[in-house]
């Protein structure tokens, strides 16, 4: 009887260790994409950072750049390596420090086990990796040329810079943007038309085209900013022209005879992030790495639930940096409020770019708010209805803008059907960049202050969810910036 029990466990034993085998190549199969958020951040909850901007008020914008990156860095490699030991340290851990969080692909039991660690806060969906393995090259190496002293003359105006008072920020304040770095976080932009690529930043510290990371950062031949979806260099877009469009506003310079640029003489940081909020991550610590001092963002990301706080801490601490955030309001007037105005440009700190008509109405196409943040853990706050009041300014989303044309040289029609809150969001960021050139130590939260406080309201009066503090005033921004 024992021979036969003892033989029916023989016969059981690797069923068992088969069916085991089997769950963990299930689990294996179910492992998620997730962002560890660390216990110790630079900003822990709502009131944060406008203590922060309070304590900040006379510092310097140069100085809190440099400051904040190392004490961000420091506080990510003091206690990312406890959360990975107390975990088993899984493969293929990414370190983030704009935020001090780990990426990383976990099991649902990782997951839960992680959750419980009293060194991790909260943990998020991270959305996708790329292959970091991956190799590329710029398919065009430009020259370095020699940029002229801008002028306007016998240029063509086109009639949005004319409204927003640009051109007498260059004539009478001699006030281009030179200087002040964009990073444009949308779909690439076509480096090689005539009118962006004398204005397209360039790695100083990379050798275009070698096949090395020649200065360290992590990334092979990121010559004129990086597609961190592909993991690849080359940011000159497809069949994709949003991100040529929205770098026309921002910094055409007018090469061809039309000057479509708020800042002709700004640099753009060409990024493409698309994926979830590891991958923007990335693109904001490249930015504040490579001294980009305004970011373009034209994107709204809806139903993110408590993710939104994430961005949020990652919008904040980049502002404490010395980052200037802006993104347009949207184009979701179907949606119901609270949840026109999306993320990024429902996050207090980040400039939300509004968008009026020509004869300076509300267009239907365009978001309006209030904003809700009374739902999302850590930090509960402008409970509805009365909500955040966003969005904070507002400028041109189109018809009829001028616009470089997709192409290596010339324009739209001026009679182009364009339009799209992406359009208003350049405007801003636009005007940030004059400001920034005229006064660069001005800090992130004083730049939202000006442009609010020198704007044109729109009725209804005072500050609302259709137009914001107004239309901007390039001129008097600017102006204001300089007063001592």
């Amino acid at each position: 009887m024992l021979a036969r029990l003892f033989a029916a466990l023989l016969l059981l034993a690797p069923l068992a260790y088969a069916e085991e085998e089997s769950e963990m190549e299930e689990e294996l199969k179910q492992k998620r994409n997730v962002i560890l958020l660390g216990k110790t951040q630079l900003l822990n909850d709502a009131r944060a950072y406008p203590k922060f901007c309070k304590q900040n008020a006379n510092r310097k914008r140069s100085e809190l750049r440099k400051e904040i990156v190392a004490k961000l860095k420091q506080i990510a490699a003091r206690e990312q390596p406890k959360i990975l030991k107390a975990l088993g340290d899984p493969e293929g851990a990414r370190s983030l420090w704009v935020v001090n969080a780990v990426a990383v692909s976990l099991t649902p039991k990782q997951i839960e086990q992680a959750k419980k660690l009293k060194t991790v806060k909260w943990v998020y969906p991270a959305g996708a990796f790329p292959d970091e393995s991956v190799k590329g090259k710029v398919s065009e190496v430009l020259k370095p040329a020699r940029r002229e002293p801008f002028s306007a003359k016998k240029k063509k105006i086109p009639w949005n810079l004319e409204m927003l008072h640009v051109p007498k920020v260059w004539e009478e304040l001699h006030v281009t943007g030179a200087g002040v770095i964009v990073a444009m976080l949308d779909a690439g932009v076509n480096y090689k038309h005539q009118d962006l690529r004398r204005n397209i930043w360039i790695n100083p510290k990379e050798v275009a085209n070698n096949g090395k990371d020649d200065d360290g950062n992590g990334l092979v031949d990121d010559l004129y900013g990086f597609h961190f979806v592909r993991w690849k260099p080359e940011v000159l877009p497809g069949n994709v022209h949003h991100g040529t469009f929205t770098s026309s506003v921002v910094a055409g310079d007018g090469t061809g005879g039309k000057v479509t640029g708020v800042a002709p003489r700004a640099r753009l940081m060409p990024l493409i992030a698309w994926g979830g909020p590891y991958l923007a991550a990335r693109a904001y610590q490249y930015a504040l790495e490579q001294g980009a001092d305004v970011l373009s963002m034209s994107f709204s990301l809806p139903g993110l639930g408590n993710t939104r706080g994430l961005w949020r801490l990652m919008s904040e601490q980049a502002c404490c940096a010395g980052l200037v955030q802006i993104s347009g309001a949207g184009n979701f007037p179907r949606a119901k409020i609270p949840v026109q105005i999306r993320i990024p440009e429902g996050i207090p700190c980040v400039i939300c770019a509004g968008g009026v008509t020509k004869k300076k109405k509300f267009p239907r196409f365009v978001s309006k708010g209030p904003v809700e943040w009374a739902g999302v853990e850590f930090y509960e706050d402008y409970p509805m209805p009365k909500g955040l009041i966003k969005p904070d300014v507002c400028a041109f989303p189109g018809p009829a803008i001028a616009l470089c044309a997709p192409g290596d040289e010339g324009y739209l029609p001026d009679n182009n059907g364009r339009h799209g809150n992406s359009l208003s969001a350049p405007h801003v960021a636009g005007v940030c960049a004059l400001i920034l050139s005229a006064a660069p130590d001005t800090n992130v939260w004083r730049v939202k202050e000006i442009l609010e406080q020198t704007a044109k309201d729109i009725p209804p009066r005072g500050k609302d969810n259709e137009t914001g503090a107004g239309l901007m005033n390039a001129y008097e921004a600017v102006k204001k910036a300089l007063e001592k």
